[in-house]
């Protein structure tokens, strides 16, 4: 029946026919990409584990492009109905769907890229996170150490030690996404304890060459004879001196900078008697 249908009509029904089959060449052209890509995706679906929320751009992706390709198929089985009825459908918009199919695919991909790099670059930050506080933890022991008393510092990397517990599990719930927001504001806070241990350390090292210079002061100060006005500045600088470690302990750093600031400028008094 089909030569009746088309009888009179052969150089439409050839035509139509040639666009068909490139047409269908060109969707055929997506197949082997459209596997691929629904195989990675049924893999980083399993990897997504019992947390849901971080892998919806890729569903979301996965649901545009394979609905896409689908409705496709229906279009051509739309076609193909078309033509054995004697009637040329709308190949424009076959083709105008095919040619709107590789954008859809192109932000699968770029979603899956996305998803699968936080698979592999949010442990290695959590590691190195375990590292850097592993680190610090020795640098506050020395700062304790310095100070000769314990340092709120050490209530901060027991609270740290517990975010990075925290990274692990929400990783191992399969949610890498949001394990990395939590890595990354564990970096900020390491940086900052870091910083602070800093400020300690280097406060003990000040306290401890400022009885130093008191010790040294003293001695010259004994040989120069008397020197009222520079003994009393020594005295006072040296009365800043039992204050100073209680104050950095208990991270009272502006009254102990204060405090500090007062004891130079005494031992510069005491410093200029001395020339």
């Amino acid at each position: 029946m089909d030569w009746l249908r088309w009888f009179g009509r052969w150089g439409e029904r050839d035509q139509a026919k040639v666009r068909l089959q490139k047409l269908q060449e060109d969707y055929a052209a997506h197949g082997d990409r459209v596997i691929r890509l629904s195989a990675r995706t049924d893999l980083a679906r399993k990897s997504a584990g019992s947390t849901q929320r971080a892998f919806a751009f890729v569903e979301s992706a996965f649901a545009a492009a394979t609905q896409e390709y689908a409705r496709i198929n229906d279009l051509f089985d739309g076609l193909q109905a078309g033509l054995a009825k004697g009637r040329v459908g709308d190949f424009g918009a076959v083709d105008r769907a095919i040619k709107g199919l590789g954008p859809k695919l192109d932000e699968l991909e770029r979603q899956l890229g996305t998803w699968e790099a936080k698979w592999q670059q949010t442990p290695r930050e959590i590691d190195e996170a375990e590292r850097t506080l592993a680190a610090l933890r020795v640098l506050v022991e020395q700062a304790v150490a310095a100070v000769g008393a314990p340092l709120p510092l050490s209530d901060r990397l027991a609270s740290m030690e517990a975010h990075l517990e925290r990274c692990r599990k929400v990783l191992a719930e399969g949610n890498p996404v949001e394990a990395g927001h939590l890595v990354g504001d564990l970096q900020l806070a390491l940086e900052k304890v870091g910083n602070d241990t800093s400020t300690y350390v280097s406060g003990a090292s000040a306290i401890t060459a400022a009885e130093q210079e008191i010790a040294q002061l003293r001695e010259r100060l004994a040989a120069a004879g008397e020197r009222p006005e520079a003994a009393a500045a020594l005295d006072a600088a040296a009365g800043y001196i039992p204050g100073l470690r209680p104050a950095l302990a208990a991270g009272k750093l502006e009254q102990f900078q204060a405090d500090l600031l007062q004891l130079q400028k005494n031992l510069g008094v005491v410093r200029g008697a001395l020339r």
